[in-house]
């Protein structure tokens, strides 16, 4: 094992591409008080979720020390000292329901390292050795700062793959810095295939077929699921440790055409299936907006029809004079009423159309006419038409006739409408 070649030779790079995005980040949020504003929450929220778990971890977990396992205390301290740490860090078991795995971690500026209950039992069935290389792998995060490294460069994580890329040299780096550190690269190999079948049966798995997968278990997904990942494969770890411990060793290689050729398939399915989702939904909505209106009128037509509606009070709605005229002229019925009592003349009141009202009116439209609610008068009031109630009043509407309701335009009135309606009301009627 040469010492000089423990350092993943893609950490380095990727640290400080991860690190130049960064700081363009950091700038780009320090001259907008939104993105400090931003930053601070993602960090707080962040922290405090982080606090939570380690104080749980803290507060449940066993601490080693030298009377809780001290054999396994005496075993980090003296790993702490060949890795030339200054501060031993503190170390906490937790229960992992069979899971596998241990990490590295800062709480409150006290380096920590966490061990999961299934790992630790190494120790307890004559694993020691593997044990030491799970807790040199930790203490080598530890010693390289990647803790800090990983806060510093945390935006790094908004572009695709990045993060993961430089976590996963990382782990290759303290791979190579904890078998370095235990001297033994057989247990370091043994220790890893462990994370991947387990505690009882590592010692019966046959390494160089476990390696081979790099180059049979080769393909576009798998590499996929790797380049997603914060780990490399498992395989790919111990072939690393066995290239770092002997160059001359065994190497596998993924197969990097299947490789390519698959995920040039995956990208083609995706964009096809992309492609299609947008067509679909631009079709839907170009549907959509051909059956709304539709089936909006639908609606209103099902909600506001009524009974008994003429042509002539259609074309009066629509506001269609050249229409109204027709009606007149073919003999329709001026004064005719609709299932709801109202005549063409009300229904250019409930539009407040001049123009309309003025026409029927001069036709001999009855301006004292009424719905089943209110007099066309009443109603004029009721909407604040004062120059629909002037015209009517002028075509003879009596402020004084009761509608349907019992009121009349004066009750709807509330004796505040405007001084040209009281002007127009007392030249046609004497309220004395």
């Amino acid at each position: 094992m040469n010492q000089t070649s423990i350092q993943s030779n893609r950490e380095t790079a990727y640290f400080i591409i991860s690190l130049v995005f960064s700081i363009v980040i950091y700038a780009l949020a320090a001259v907008s008080i939104i993105g400090i504003a931003i930053a601070l929450t993602i960090f707080i929220i962040l922290l405090f979720t982080n606090a939570i778990m380690l104080g749980s971890i803290r507060g449940n977990g066993v601490r080693i020390h030298e009377r809780q396992f001290p054999d396994v205390y005496e075993r980090v301290q003296v790993l702490a000292k060949q890795m030339e740490l200054k501060k031993v860090p503190d170390v906490f078991v937790i229960q992992s329901e069979g899971a596998l795995n241990a990490f590295a971690t800062r709480f409150f500026g006290r380096d920590m390292v966490v061990l999961y209950s299934e790992v630790f039992e190494l120790a307890r069935e004559q694993g020691q050795e593997e044990l030491d290389f799970i807790i040199a792998h930790e203490l080598a995060h530890i010693k390289r700062r990647h803790v800090w490294k990983n806060l510093l460069i945390l935006p790094a994580g908004f572009i695709p793959f990045l993060g993961e890329a430089y976590s996963r040299s990382c782990e290759y780096t303290c791979d190579r810095h904890a078998a370095f550190t235990i001297q033994n690269a057989s247990a370091a190999k043994r220790a890893l295939t462990l994370l991947g079948i387990g505690k009882k049966t590592y010692v019966e798995v046959n390494e160089d077929a476990y390696c081979e997968q790099i180059a049979t278990e080769s393909n576009a997904v798998v590499w996929l699921s790797e380049v997603l990942s914060t780990h490399p494969r498992l395989p790919k770890r111990i072939q690393a440790i066995s290239q770092f411990d002997n160059k001359d060793a065994k190497f596998y290689e993924p197969a990097h055409g299947k490789i390519v050729v698959g995920a040039i398939a995956i990208l083609g399915v995706l964009g096809a299936a992309y492609l299609l989702t947008v067509a679909l939904f631009a079709g839907s909505a170009f549907a959509f907006s051909q059956f709304l209106p539709d089936f909006e009128d639908a609606l209103y037509e099902e909600d506001y029809a009524v009974e008994g509606q003429t042509a002539l009070m259609s074309a009066v709605s629509m506001g269609d004079l050249p229409a109204v005229e027709e009606a007149i002229a073919n003999g329709e019925e001026l004064n005719a009423k609709d299932s709801e009592g109202a005549d063409a003349l009300m229904y250019a009141t409930y539009s407040g159309d001049l123009a309309m009202m003025a026409y029927l009116l001069d036709a001999g439209a009855d301006a004292n006419t009424a719905d089943d609610y209110s007099t066309a008068l009443g109603t004029a009031v009721i909407y604040g038409e004062n120059e629909s109630a002037l015209l009517l009043m002028e075509n003879g509407a009596d402020p004084a006739l009761p509608g349907p309701d019992g009121l009349n335009a004066i009750d709807h009135s509330g004796l505040r409408v405007e001084q040209s309606f009281w002007r127009c009301w007392k030249k046609e009627i004497d309220l004395t």
